[in-house]
């Protein structure tokens, strides 16, 4: 089964616009989770874009920043990341995700978490100047050993038209963003 994770980008600025989009992709079950990535967010900027959504959708969001405000609203999974680099933050009991940028990375970090992203795979369509960083030879040897299985999320220059080369190479699974906002 494809399994795909939408992610916000962090300088949307029409919130409610954002939010429409990402609850018609989570009730239509096009997207599986959808991770909130706010790194200019305070605690108060990101509770203000949570309060108004329907718990349903809020279980499925996860937090890339503002970690704390996980708890009170309810969210469904934390996104651990060089900014928030907790092992367990605030005794979180819901998903805890991770992003990898090294194979070992993954190796170390997907046994203590739900799922993980390992990035660049592609050129990055958001973020000018994020390269590809691995060959498929790297990533079928990564598959074969077990490393990238079903709860490693490829991410960076992820679109539709590539989902077949990552099925092939072995994923099972994407996080997307600039395709998401284009």
């Amino acid at each position: 089964m494809w399994r795909l994770i939408g992610i916000t980008l962090p300088q949307y600025k029409d919130w409610e616009k954002e939010k429409q989009i990402i609850k018609n992709l989570l009730q239509n079950n096009e997207i599986e989770y959808f991770h909130i990535r706010k790194p200019e967010f305070t605690s108060v900027q990101m509770s203000l874009w949570l309060e108004d959504l329907p718990l349903a959708i809020r279980r499925r969001l996860s937090l890339h920043d503002c970690l704390e405000v996980a708890k009170e609203f309810q969210i469904g999974g934390v996104h651990l990341n060089k900014r928030n680099n907790y092992t367990s933050p605030f005794a979180f009991e819901g998903r805890i995700s991770r992003s990898c940028h090294s194979i070992e990375e993954v190796g170390k970090w997907k046994p203590k978490c739900d799922y993980v992203f390992l990035s660049p795979i592609y050129n990055s369509i958001s973020k000018e100047g994020y390269e590809a960083k691995f060959s498929k030879e790297e990533l079928r040897k990564a598959v074969k050993q077990g490393v990238i299985d079903e709860n490693v999320f490829a991410l960076s220059g992820v679109e539709p038209s590539k989902f077949s080369e990552l099925k092939e190479i072995g994923f099972s699974a994407a996080a997307i963003m600039g395709f998401l906002w284009k």
